[in-house]
């Protein structure tokens, strides 16, 4: 495993009572986090951000003899780890990721979603909901399978359903039982599931932190949390950094994400006090880079990607790791 293996309960429990303001003046909605979180050591010394790279700017089926080479490069760039989307990816290729990964010396975790008309946690038919938990339990396997620990992605609901009016408390009743039964699975397997609320175009279940907080309560499960997604938060949230601040106890994993989909940093998603709010919650894992290009045509209209964004694959891997780090550095000088 390549992510650190405490899960919530065990880091409130190590520590001490005490508790840390994530912002001033915020309401933390009684989430709070004991000051001792702001500083965790581990095997390596002590732990920090990781910074990774998702796939799905190159593709959203990732073969190894296709592919291995730019996880190679992602190395070489100077990355922590890579994203995989690998539902769709054989067994063998698969363990080949993984081999090159240790052989790397590079991290790992998972996305996946799902459509409704296969899956769907806040389904009224039972069989989707069932479906739902099987393929969770899949993708579970593949976590372990590839070397991870952290399995992220928008599963509250199955994607390209839409209802034409707000949820009712019983899809959100529906989606929080189908997930905890998913979530005891990755618990049994020491995995993480980190679930994402979406736009209101993509999805209409959650579309806030703040919503999507109160269904992993429900869940009640210490390995599910929140994976907060700039992007969207950009869209939905009144106040991005305010938001990230009222829920941070539960976010376990992060994309960095532009306004358009292009290079982190060349937009307006991104403001800099989500890095503080990291930095004063302790946050010490994943900030992945989730953009998307026009190389993937399945993408296309599922994302609405009609242009390029005028920058290459390579300039949105390199700029964005610096824009990244450059911020990081920044949060930490301005904290201490």
């Amino acid at each position: 495993m390549n992510d650190d293996k405490l899960s919530r309960r065990q880091l409130l429990q190590a520590a001490g009572p005490g508790t840390l303001a994530l912002a001033a003046g915020s309401s933390l909605m009684g989430c709070q986090r004991p000051s001792g979180m702001s500083r965790h050591i581990g095997a390596e010394g002590e732990a920090k951000m990781k910074v990774g790279m998702n796939l799905l700017l190159w593709t959203e089926s990732p073969c190894f003899d296709k592919h291995r080479g730019i996880v190679k490069q992602i190395k070489d760039w100077g990355y922590d780890g890579v994203e995989f989307p690998i539902a769709p990816t054989p067994t063998a290729d698969i363990k080949a990721f993984a081999k090159q990964c240790d052989d790397l010396g590079l991290g790992r975790t998972v996305i996946t979603a799902f459509g409704a008309d296969q899956a769907d946690p806040a389904s009224s038919d039972p069989k989707l909901r069932e479906a739902a938990v099987d393929e969770i339990r899949r993708m579970v396997d593949k976590t372990n399978l590839v070397g991870a620990n952290t399995l992220v992605g928008p599963l509250f609901q199955g994607l390209g359903r839409m209802t034409g009016k707000p949820p009712m408390d019983e899809e959100k009743k529906w989606s929080a039982e189908t997930l905890r039964r998913a979530g005891e699975y990755g618990a049994k397997h020491k995995v993480r599931l980190a679930l994402e609320p979406l736009n209101r175009f993509e999805m209409y279940v959650v579309n806030t932190l703040g919503d999507a907080v109160k269904i992993v309560r429900q869940i009640g499960l210490d390995n599910v949390g929140l994976l907060a997604d700039t992007h969207h938060g950009n869209m939905e949230e009144k106040d991005l950094v305010r938001a990230w601040s009222a829920v941070a106890p539960y976010i376990f994993h992060v994309h960095i994400s532009e306004n358009d989909r292009g290079l982190p940093g060349s937009g307006h998603a991104i403001p800099p006090g989500i890095f503080d709010v990291l930095h004063r919650s302790g946050y010490k894992r994943w900030l992945t880079i989730e953009a998307f290009g026009l190389d993937e045509p399945s993408l296309i209209p599922r994302l609405h990607l009609w242009r390029s964004y005028g920058h290459s694959q390579s300039e949105v891997a390199t700029r964005g790791l610096k824009f990244i780090r450059d911020n990081i550095a920044a949060a930490r000088a301005r904290i201490l």
